[in-house]
């Protein structure tokens, strides 16, 4: 596993793995920089695995949601992550760094910015390549800023937003079925 504070690179991609439960690797042509793989059915708890380490993301309550990120295997939240209306929200680290998220209006995506509004990593999912796929997001594209010369956490960034992504559509098409299976 590569880290981005190494790397040149501005343009990355997520890819569905083939392998085990769904799971995802942020690549390039220079390697791999970060994995995301549910590590439940409910897709709400998942591992993410940079070369700065390994965390878990899950989301918690309804009301009220949250996404926290802790060290795997441990009890304490190393940042929390607050939706707020219009589907914004602020991701708060022990250390005091805070980073905004705002969904992409055009499309399946969102940025991360820091306090300023700088953007930092923007991403965009894709759905199926082909009929043949298998239903849901396949891959993604990840643009980091280059403005940045610091990226230690950028592929914490990038997962964080992945895993919104995914949650937010996993949960969309959830409803969606639900709502078919009630008008039959």
């Amino acid at each position: 596993m590569r880290s981005l504070t190494e790397c040149p690179t501005e343009s990355l991609e997520w890819w569905r793995t083939d392998t085990g439960p769904l799971g995802f690797e942020l690549r390039s042509g220079e390697g791999t920089f970060a994995t995301l793989a549910f590590l439940d059915d409910a897709c709400i708890l998942a591992r993410v695995e940079t070369a700065e380490g390994t965390w878990t993301l899950k989301h918690l309550g309804v009301m009220n949601p949250v996404v926290t990120l802790r060290e795997e295997g441990g009890k304490a939240n190393l940042a929390t992550f607050h939706p707020h209306a219009f589907r914004q929200g602020r991701l708060e680290f022990l250390d005091g760094a805070v980073f905004d998220w705002a969904w992409d209006p055009a499309g399946l995506g969102g940025i991360f910015s820091d306090q300023g509004g700088m953007p930092l990593v923007r991403l965009h999912a894709r759905t199926g390549r082909d009929l043949a796929s298998p239903p849901g997001i396949e891959h993604g594209d990840v643009d980091l800023n280059s403005a940045h010369s610091i990226r230690y956490r950028h592929a914490v960034l990038a997962a964080f937003g992945w895993y919104l992504i995914l949650f937010d559509h996993l949960k969309e098409r959830d409803q969606a079925a639900a709502e078919t299976a009630l008008r039959m």
